[in-house]
């Protein structure tokens, strides 16, 4: 099983099958979350925007995820 950082303030790591993984990772993490992932990712994607200024997608966690390794907070480790 593939092990990915996340680097969004402190640095983490995780094992997942896929970077899609991240999202339920980023929810037990957080201390405000929602019930509705897309609003989750939604709020997440505008804090990452005005974390580093980059472009997050939300529709989807493949694409939220794609998003975040484009612009460099997660990452494949292993």
């Amino acid at each position: 099983m593939p092990t990915f950082r996340l680097s969004y303030g402190d640095v983490f790591e995780f094992d997942g099958q896929s970077p899609e993984e991240v999202v339920p990772i980023l929810s037990n993490m957080a201390i405000l979350t929602s019930s509705q992932e897309v609003l989750f990712m939604k709020r997440k994607a505008m804090e990452m925007c005005e974390w580093n200024g980059g472009d997050y997608h939300y529709g989807s966690r493949e694409l939220f995820a794609d998003s975040m390794i484009k612009n460099g907070l997660l990452e494949y480790v292993d």
